[in-house]
């Protein structure tokens, strides 16, 4: 009896999106990580960007890349220095590569925008994938995803999903699979670049927008004095009228 209730048990079991069975047979994952058939494995839920337009898309996009650009400089800067006080001698370290952006995680950040499905928010290329199309090595592309995710350019939520010919088994082994990145620059992006990232969008929103400065009127708004404006433009008119050109 005993033997067929496990039986059943473990055929619900192998059915169960994302059941994990304890014990040496089911590969290890990674901790934090969500079944891909559930909802928290699906950020693009919750964090989609611009209105379904590639030219809204395009215009975030953008703007992330120029608070990157403005917060790479910065660092940069900063390094400069740190390093010329180091060689002076008035500090004997600078500050270390996964605090500080790499001038190469703009190319990281800029695949994954440009990856990024502005129609459904889906974005969850593997780690070989970025490093193929990007050129990189997959260990600096870890590294590079690390800084970007700490200055708050990009998240991402592990996945895992089950593991192809495991149904039928006790429980189906999982194994990991890519992540789902997501970008949520107003709640995690540094304050540095925040607020370069909210200026530039509010200058390619009113740009969609074709907003433009309303132009000034060439008429003044004195009676007498357009009166006296409009008496010469008529005789500088008519005084052109009267002197030949030097052409004939």
């Amino acid at each position: 009896m005993k033997t067929a209730f496990a039986s059943i048990a473990a055929g619900v079991l192998s059915r169960t999106p994302g059941h994990r069975k304890e014990g040496g047979a089911t590969d290890p994952v990674r901790r934090e990580s969500y079944h891909e058939a559930s909802p928290k494995a699906q950020p693009w839920r919750l964090h989609r960007h611009g209105s379904g337009s590639r030219k809204h898309w395009a215009a975030i996009k953008g703007a992330a890349l120029g608070a990157f650009d403005r917060l790479y400089r910065a660092h940069s800067i900063d390094l400069r220095q740190a390093r010329a006080d180091r060689r002076a001698g008035t500090r004997e370290d600078v500050t270390p590569t996964g605090e500080r952006l790499h001038g190469d995680d703009r190319a990281i950040l800029w695949y994954l925008l440009d990856r990024y499905n502005h129609l459904t928010g889906q974005l969850f290329p593997s780690y070989a994938t970025i490093a193929t199309e990007t050129g990189k090595s997959l260990g600096f592309v870890k590294a590079s995803l690390a800084r970007l995710k700490r200055f708050g350019f990009v998240s991402w939520v592990r996945r895992t999903k089950t593991k192809e010919g495991a149904e039928g088994n006790a429980g189906p082994q999982l194994e990991q699979t890519s992540n789902a990145y997501y970008f949520d620059w107003a709640g995690q992006l540094v304050t540095e670049a925040k607020s370069t990232f909210q200026n530039l969008m509010t200058i390619a929103m009113k740009k969609l927008r074709g907003d433009t400065k309303p132009v000034r009127s060439t008429v003044p708004s004195d009676p007498e004095l357009a009166a006296v404006l409009s008496r010469m433009s008529a005789s500088i008119d008519q005084r052109d009228r009267i002197v030949p050109s030097a052409s004939s």
